[in-house]
């Protein structure tokens, strides 16, 4: 009863305050901060045969094409705790609508900065390893993440992982230079490590000028005893044309072991290094501001991306477009409403499972808060 009045009073917090967050004052060093943010989406399959979640069906059985889903729905405490020293706990209560074990919980973590050189950072959070760990979901210019950012999530290099983290940057040289490397279990988030086995992922981002900058990646470790490893590269450019017209453009090329689906196999006779990954996609954006009105900018996004997960054997390519609508009510979208047409097109297709070519429109509002 006690934990479920602490729940009640944590989730009602955000709602107590009309900006983005409110900030709560618990000692004369400590300061406490509550956002969130809430995703909800509506799916809608255009193909007869496949369901709402892109699996295909060659029976006669009841299948779902539309649904109404709360994809995230997310609460984040960040505590300050001194001018170095911070705290931040992450939680998706949207994943109790699925299958919540080992998920909900994204990120846990202590920062320690001394300055813009020197940060240090221990516990649950997003290695640097590529363009998308940049920043939140509820600023992607996509209706979602990457499927190359799952995939290699799920072989440890990107998402939420349990480690610790150096990073800094060095601003006042010809060409600025973003740094960071770590050493992370490489069990995914909220997993018992179950070997000895550690990551090391590092990453460097070179500002090129003040509208491009050039990311890149790369990393090594060990997985149950085998030795594994990846690299990318990524582009990225944004550029103001006017006050009112706006571009920007992300393309990104990552490649590396596919340990997850080495360790899927009942007894691999194949060595892990035949289980290799890669995956490119380019992501144009094109934005429109109005001034003293309701809606804030109108943008245009397409997303196109190959991923093959298994390209030295049998893999399946998969190739995803993805164009995009997107109206924003409020600053920092704020408030935002996207509508998007999701084409996956794979090299050949699986009966009675998601490797199948699927058509889906998604609509998806998202509140900050």
């Amino acid at each position: 009863m006690k934990f479920n009045l602490t729940l009640l009073f944590l989730l009602c917090l955000p709602f107590l305050s009309n900006a983005q967050g409110i900030d709560i004052p618990v000692t004369s060093k400590t300061k406490l901060n509550f956002s969130g943010m809430l995703q909800s989406q509506f799916n809608y399959s255009l193909d007869d045969d496949i369901d709402i979640k892109g699996l295909h069906h060659s029976g006669d059985e009841q299948v779902s094409h539309n649904s109404f889903s709360v994809k995230r729905a997310r609460l984040q405490l960040n505590a300050t705790i001194s001018d170095r020293i911070n705290a931040v706990i992450l939680v998706n209560f949207g994943d109790f609508t699925g299958n919540p074990q080992n998920k909900v919980l994204e990120n846990a973590f202590i920062k320690y900065s001394i300055n813009d050189y020197v940060n240090f950072q221990f516990g649950q959070f997003r290695p640097q390893f590529g363009q998308e760990d940049n920043y939140p979901v509820d600023f992607v210019q996509s209706i979602d993440y990457s499927n190359q950012y799952y995939l290699f999530g799920g072989n440890s290099w990107q998402s939420f992982q349990i480690g610790a983290s150096f990073s800094g940057k060095i601003k006042d040289i010809a060409v600025p230079i973003e740094y960071a490397i770590g050493i992370f279990n490489g069990n995914n988030r909220n997993t018992v490590d179950n070997d000895d086995g550690k990551i090391f992922p590092a990453r460097l981002v070179f500002g090129l000028n003040k509208e491009t900058h050039l990311g890149l990646s790369g990393g090594a470790g060990k997985n149950m005893g085998q030795k594994i490893w990846a690299y990318g590269i990524d582009l990225d450019y944004k550029k103001q044309l006017n006050e009112k017209w706006g571009i920007k453009f992300t393309s990104e090329y990552k490649q590396g072991i596919n340990s997850q689906e080495f360790f899927n196999q009942t007894s691999p006779v194949i060595p892990v290094s035949r289980y290799a990954m890669r995956g490119i996609y380019v992501l144009p954006n094109v934005s429109y501001s109005f001034k003293n009105t309701r809606l804030k900018d109108l943008e245009f996004a397409f997303r196109y991306e190959y991923l093959d997960a298994d390209f030295k054997q049998s893999g399946n390519a998969r190739q995803t477009y993805i164009p995009m609508l997107s109206a924003s009510f409020a600053e920092a979208y704020a408030i935002r409403v996207q509508l998007g047409l999701m084409m996956d097109r794979y090299q050949r297709n699986i009966p009675n499972t998601t490797e199948y070519n699927t058509n889906r429109v998604i609509c998806q509002v998202q509140a900050r808060f």
